[in-house]
């Protein structure tokens, strides 16, 4: 699965010369961990966390902003993805195209990737989507997809 069928496309951002308390503020009202800074011609220049809230001291946001900021496509994998939030120790990536936000992918949203697999009750085949299939990629049995697989009596 790639990061277009799960990143978050309605991404809150902050810019960097709002007070750190508008910031916070943000985290806070949509309860996030973090968001993409961006300056005042809307490019991306850094990401602020709860952390950075709360461990760096500034008035702006740009006084207590991480710079290096790690990127992703829509069209990567998500084993990509969660080989770089687990290999750099962070919790988002930002998902851009041409150079423009346009999503954000975090641990949570692969956390529902893992959740979201429908069995087929025909075949038992495993699909991996969001949304549940249409249509069996092994049988083409039609609306017999299932969340779960079934489960032993006792289990």
């Amino acid at each position: 699965m790639k990061v277009r069928n799960v990143m978050t496309k309605d991404v809150i951002v902050v810019n960097e010369d709002q007070a750190m308390q508008q910031a916070a503020h943000l985290l806070s009202e949509y309860k996030i961990s973090g968001m993409p800074v961006v300056n005042s011609d809307n490019v991306i220049v850094g990401i602020v966390t709860e952390f950075d809230v709360i461990a760096r001291k500034g008035q702006l946001v740009r006084d207590i902003m991480t710079r290096s900021v790690i990127t992703v496509s829509e069209e990567t994998e998500l084993e990509e993805v969660s080989r770089i939030l687990v290999h750099e120790r962070i919790r988002r990536l930002l998902v851009v195209s041409r150079g423009r936000l346009v999503g954000i992918i975090s641990r949570a949203d692969l956390v529902k990737a893992v959740a979201a697999h429908w069995f087929c009750s025909i075949c038992g085949e495993v699909m991996r989507a969001l949304e549940p299939p249409t249509t069996c990629m092994r049988c083409g049995a039609q609306a017999y997809a299932s969340m779960t697989e079934p489960v032993a009596p006792g289990f």
